[in-house]
Protein backbone atom coordinates (compact mmCIF):
# COMPACT_ATOMS: atom_id res chain seq x y z
CA UNK A 1 0.00 0.00 0.00
CA UNK A 2 1.41 3.39 -0.52
CA UNK A 3 2.17 4.65 2.63
CA UNK A 4 2.77 1.23 3.66
CA UNK A 5 6.12 -0.50 2.14
CA UNK A 6 9.17 0.60 1.04
CA UNK A 7 10.89 3.33 -1.37
CA UNK A 8 11.43 0.68 -4.06
CA UNK A 9 14.39 2.63 -5.36
CA UNK A 10 16.79 3.09 -2.28
CA UNK A 11 15.46 -0.52 -1.34
CA UNK A 12 16.29 -2.30 -4.18
CA UNK A 13 19.63 -0.38 -5.18
CA UNK A 14 20.48 -1.69 -1.06
CA UNK A 15 19.72 -4.86 -1.80
CA UNK A 16 21.59 -5.14 -5.19
CA UNK A 17 24.89 -3.43 -3.38
CA UNK A 18 25.06 -6.72 -0.66
CA UNK A 19 24.09 -9.39 -3.23
CA UNK A 20 25.53 -10.77 -6.27
CA UNK A 21 23.44 -13.47 -8.06
CA UNK A 22 19.83 -12.29 -6.08
CA UNK A 23 17.48 -10.66 -8.63
CA UNK A 24 15.87 -7.57 -7.75
CA UNK A 25 12.37 -6.21 -8.78
CA UNK A 26 8.99 -4.40 -8.21
CA UNK A 27 6.15 -6.49 -7.73
CA UNK A 28 4.51 -4.10 -8.91
CA UNK A 29 4.73 -0.94 -8.89
CA UNK A 30 1.25 0.62 -9.73
CA UNK A 31 1.74 2.15 -13.50
CA UNK A 32 -0.40 5.33 -11.84
CA UNK A 33 2.32 6.57 -9.45
CA UNK A 34 4.83 6.70 -12.03
CA UNK A 35 5.14 8.78 -15.09
CA UNK A 36 6.91 6.52 -17.47
CA UNK A 37 9.40 9.09 -18.90
CA UNK A 38 10.66 9.41 -15.01
CA UNK A 39 10.07 5.76 -14.19
CA UNK A 40 12.18 4.88 -17.14
CA UNK A 41 15.09 6.20 -15.49
CA UNK A 42 14.53 4.50 -12.26
CA UNK A 43 14.43 1.36 -13.88
CA UNK A 44 17.58 1.77 -16.32
CA UNK A 45 19.91 3.08 -13.12
CA UNK A 46 18.42 0.42 -11.02
CA UNK A 47 19.93 -1.93 -13.74
CA UNK A 48 23.06 -0.53 -14.13
CA UNK A 49 23.44 -0.34 -10.52
CA UNK A 50 22.49 -4.41 -9.63
CA UNK A 51 24.51 -5.63 -12.71
CA UNK A 52 21.75 -6.05 -14.98
CA UNK A 53 19.89 -8.02 -12.34
CA UNK A 54 16.17 -5.85 -12.37
CA UNK A 55 13.03 -6.77 -13.05
CA UNK A 56 10.22 -4.51 -13.89
CA UNK A 57 7.14 -4.96 -12.66
CA UNK A 58 4.28 -3.06 -13.03
CA UNK A 59 0.52 -3.33 -13.05
CA UNK A 60 -2.84 -1.38 -13.43
CA UNK A 61 -3.61 -1.06 -9.86
CA UNK A 62 -6.21 -2.65 -8.02
CA UNK A 63 -6.50 -0.52 -4.61
CA UNK A 64 -8.67 2.08 -3.91
CA UNK A 65 -7.58 2.90 -0.89
CA UNK A 66 -4.14 3.54 -2.16
CA UNK A 67 -5.05 6.34 -4.23
CA UNK A 68 -7.13 7.73 -1.79
CA UNK A 69 -3.88 8.05 -0.20
CA UNK A 70 -2.33 9.93 -2.78
CA UNK A 71 -5.07 12.06 -3.86
CA UNK A 72 -5.51 10.13 -7.56
CA UNK A 73 -8.83 9.01 -9.06
CA UNK A 74 -9.53 5.97 -9.17
CA UNK A 75 -10.80 4.84 -12.47
CA UNK A 76 -12.42 2.21 -13.93
CA UNK A 77 -10.63 -0.87 -14.49
CA UNK A 78 -10.92 -0.69 -18.36
CA UNK A 79 -9.25 2.69 -18.37
CA UNK A 80 -6.37 1.81 -15.87
CA UNK A 81 -5.56 -1.24 -18.31
CA UNK A 82 -5.38 1.35 -21.33
CA UNK A 83 -3.07 3.52 -19.72
CA UNK A 84 -0.76 0.66 -18.97
CA UNK A 85 -0.78 -0.51 -21.94
CA UNK A 86 0.45 2.94 -23.12
CA UNK A 87 3.13 3.51 -20.87
CA UNK A 88 4.55 -0.20 -21.41
CA UNK A 89 4.70 1.06 -25.06
CA UNK A 90 6.53 4.00 -24.06
CA UNK A 91 8.85 2.07 -21.24
CA UNK A 92 9.69 0.12 -24.18
CA UNK A 93 10.88 2.53 -26.70
CA UNK A 94 12.96 4.72 -23.68
CA UNK A 95 14.62 1.84 -22.90
CA UNK A 96 15.77 1.13 -26.57
CA UNK A 97 15.73 4.81 -28.54
CA UNK A 98 18.21 7.76 -28.07
CA UNK A 99 15.03 10.11 -28.11
CA UNK A 100 11.37 10.20 -27.88
CA UNK A 101 8.37 11.76 -29.18
CA UNK A 102 4.91 10.36 -28.12
CA UNK A 103 1.87 11.47 -27.94
CA UNK A 104 -0.76 9.47 -26.47
CA UNK A 105 -4.69 9.00 -25.01
CA UNK A 106 -2.45 9.11 -21.59
CA UNK A 107 0.96 10.64 -21.88
CA UNK A 108 2.28 13.22 -24.11
CA UNK A 109 6.42 13.17 -24.05
CA UNK A 110 8.85 15.41 -26.75
CA UNK A 111 12.31 14.22 -26.90
CA UNK A 112 12.49 12.72 -24.15
CA UNK A 113 15.68 10.27 -22.72
CA UNK A 114 16.49 7.64 -20.93
CA UNK A 115 19.85 7.63 -19.02
CA UNK A 116 21.66 5.35 -18.32
CA UNK A 117 20.81 2.54 -20.53
CA UNK A 118 19.50 -0.63 -19.14
CA UNK A 119 22.42 -3.23 -19.27
CA UNK A 120 19.89 -5.54 -20.02
CA UNK A 121 18.76 -5.33 -23.46
CA UNK A 122 16.54 -4.43 -25.53
CA UNK A 123 15.30 -3.74 -21.72
CA UNK A 124 14.58 -5.03 -18.37
CA UNK A 125 12.50 -8.44 -18.07
CA UNK A 126 8.73 -6.84 -17.94
CA UNK A 127 6.88 -8.55 -15.22
CA UNK A 128 2.92 -8.08 -15.44
CA UNK A 129 0.45 -9.88 -13.10
CA UNK A 130 -3.20 -10.51 -13.77
CA UNK A 131 -6.62 -12.38 -13.41
CA UNK A 132 -8.64 -10.91 -15.83
CA UNK A 133 -8.78 -11.43 -20.17
CA UNK A 134 -7.82 -7.95 -20.63
CA UNK A 135 -5.02 -7.47 -18.56
CA UNK A 136 -4.18 -10.80 -19.68
CA UNK A 137 -3.84 -10.09 -23.16
CA UNK A 138 -1.69 -7.22 -22.64
CA UNK A 139 0.72 -9.31 -20.81
CA UNK A 140 0.58 -12.15 -23.36
CA UNK A 141 1.68 -9.14 -26.24
CA UNK A 142 4.27 -7.19 -24.15
CA UNK A 143 5.64 -8.90 -20.96
CA UNK A 144 8.44 -11.21 -20.79
CA UNK A 145 7.01 -12.89 -17.42
CA UNK A 146 3.44 -13.22 -16.88
CA UNK A 147 1.81 -13.66 -13.55
CA UNK A 148 -1.82 -15.31 -13.32
CA UNK A 149 -3.76 -14.48 -10.12
CA UNK A 150 -7.63 -15.66 -9.58
CA UNK A 151 -10.02 -13.40 -11.34
CA UNK A 152 -12.09 -11.51 -8.48
CA UNK A 153 -8.56 -11.18 -6.44
CA UNK A 154 -8.62 -7.59 -5.00
CA UNK A 155 -12.33 -7.31 -5.37
CA UNK A 156 -15.22 -9.36 -4.87
CA UNK A 157 -12.52 -11.88 -4.09
CA UNK A 158 -12.17 -15.21 -6.05
CA UNK A 159 -14.76 -18.21 -5.33
CA UNK A 160 -13.92 -22.05 -5.73
CA UNK A 161 -13.85 -22.18 -9.52
CA UNK A 162 -10.84 -18.90 -9.48
CA UNK A 163 -8.38 -20.63 -7.50
CA UNK A 164 -8.56 -24.04 -9.32
CA UNK A 165 -6.02 -25.25 -11.84
CA UNK A 166 -8.35 -25.56 -14.65
CA UNK A 167 -9.33 -21.74 -14.36
CA UNK A 168 -5.48 -21.09 -14.29
CA UNK A 169 -4.85 -23.13 -17.71
CA UNK A 170 -7.71 -21.08 -19.04
CA UNK A 171 -6.17 -18.18 -18.26
CA UNK A 172 -2.79 -19.30 -19.64
CA UNK A 173 -5.05 -19.83 -22.93
CA UNK A 174 -5.80 -16.28 -22.85
CA UNK A 175 -1.90 -15.55 -22.61
CA UNK A 176 -1.12 -18.07 -25.28
CA UNK A 177 -3.64 -16.83 -27.85
CA UNK A 178 -2.08 -12.73 -27.22
CA UNK A 179 1.26 -13.61 -27.55
CA UNK A 180 1.18 -15.76 -30.35
CA UNK A 181 5.11 -17.35 -31.32
CA UNK A 182 6.57 -15.58 -29.04
CA UNK A 183 4.41 -17.42 -25.99
CA UNK A 184 7.61 -19.64 -25.61
CA UNK A 185 9.63 -17.11 -24.57
CA UNK A 186 7.40 -16.20 -21.97
CA UNK A 187 7.75 -17.52 -17.91
CA UNK A 188 4.62 -17.96 -16.47
CA UNK A 189 4.48 -17.08 -12.92
CA UNK A 190 2.05 -17.26 -10.00
CA UNK A 191 1.81 -16.12 -6.18
CA UNK A 192 1.82 -18.96 -3.76
CA UNK A 193 0.51 -18.18 0.23
CA UNK A 194 2.28 -21.06 2.10
CA UNK A 195 1.98 -21.67 5.67
CA UNK A 196 4.02 -24.31 7.53
CA UNK A 197 2.96 -26.42 9.58
CA UNK A 198 2.13 -30.33 10.62
CA UNK A 199 -1.54 -29.77 10.74
CA UNK A 200 -2.86 -28.73 7.87
CA UNK A 201 -6.43 -29.32 8.63
CA UNK A 202 -6.12 -26.99 11.79
CA UNK A 203 -4.21 -24.29 10.30
CA UNK A 204 -6.68 -23.98 7.72
CA UNK A 205 -9.52 -23.72 10.18
CA UNK A 206 -7.07 -20.96 12.13
CA UNK A 207 -6.47 -19.14 8.53
CA UNK A 208 -10.73 -19.00 7.81
CA UNK A 209 -11.37 -18.01 10.92
CA UNK A 210 -9.16 -15.13 11.05
CA UNK A 211 -9.65 -14.25 7.69
CA UNK A 212 -13.28 -14.85 7.76
CA UNK A 213 -12.40 -16.87 4.97
CA UNK A 214 -13.83 -20.40 3.28
CA UNK A 215 -12.37 -23.79 4.30
CA UNK A 216 -12.95 -25.19 1.56
CA UNK A 217 -11.66 -22.49 -0.69
CA UNK A 218 -8.64 -21.95 1.34
CA UNK A 219 -8.46 -26.50 0.84
CA UNK A 220 -9.00 -26.40 -2.91
CA UNK A 221 -6.61 -23.34 -3.50
CA UNK A 222 -4.18 -23.65 -6.42
CA UNK A 223 -2.63 -20.50 -4.85
CA UNK A 224 -2.13 -21.96 -1.19
CA UNK A 225 0.68 -24.20 0.23
CA UNK A 226 -0.65 -25.53 3.30
CA UNK A 227 1.43 -28.33 4.99
CA UNK A 228 4.44 -29.43 5.75
CA UNK A 229 7.25 -29.04 3.43
CA UNK A 230 6.88 -32.07 1.52
CA UNK A 231 3.34 -31.05 1.27
CA UNK A 232 4.52 -27.76 0.17
CA UNK A 233 6.97 -29.15 -2.61
CA UNK A 234 4.21 -31.41 -3.73
CA UNK A 235 1.83 -28.62 -4.52
CA UNK A 236 4.42 -26.60 -6.25
CA UNK A 237 5.50 -29.03 -8.66
CA UNK A 238 1.94 -30.41 -9.07
CA UNK A 239 0.77 -26.44 -10.26
CA UNK A 240 3.95 -26.73 -12.11
CA UNK A 241 3.24 -29.78 -14.13
CA UNK A 242 -0.29 -28.67 -14.98
CA UNK A 243 0.14 -25.45 -15.64
CA UNK A 244 3.78 -25.25 -16.87
CA UNK A 245 4.19 -21.90 -14.20
CA UNK A 246 8.08 -22.37 -13.47
CA UNK A 247 8.65 -18.68 -11.47
CA UNK A 248 7.17 -19.01 -7.76
CA UNK A 249 6.47 -16.10 -5.70
CA UNK A 250 6.12 -17.76 -2.12
CA UNK A 251 4.66 -15.43 0.42
CA UNK A 252 3.41 -15.27 4.07
CA UNK A 253 5.69 -15.94 7.91
CA UNK A 254 7.34 -19.04 6.78
CA UNK A 255 8.74 -18.06 3.96
CA UNK A 256 12.39 -18.34 5.18
CA UNK A 257 11.75 -21.94 6.47
CA UNK A 258 11.15 -22.89 2.98
CA UNK A 259 14.48 -22.96 1.74
CA UNK A 260 15.12 -26.09 1.48
CA UNK A 261 12.61 -26.44 -1.21
CA UNK A 262 13.88 -23.54 -3.01
CA UNK A 263 17.40 -24.85 -3.36
CA UNK A 264 16.03 -28.21 -4.60
CA UNK A 265 13.94 -27.10 -7.04
CA UNK A 266 16.33 -24.78 -8.23
CA UNK A 267 19.35 -26.64 -7.98
CA UNK A 268 21.08 -24.39 -6.17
Amino acid sequence: MVGGAWAFGPALAAAAAVTSRLRVGTLVIDNDFRNPAIFARECATLDVVSGGRFELGIGAGWNERDYLGIGLPFDRGGVRVDRLAEAVTLLKRLFTEDEVTFAGRFYKVERAECRPKAIQQPHPPIFIAGGGRRILALAGREADIVAIIPRGAGGRGPGLADVSLERMRDQIAIVREAAGPRFERIELSMFLDCALTDDRERTIAEIAERTKGDPALLRASAYRGIGTLEQIREHVLRVRDATGVSYFCLRGPDVERLGPIVAELTGR
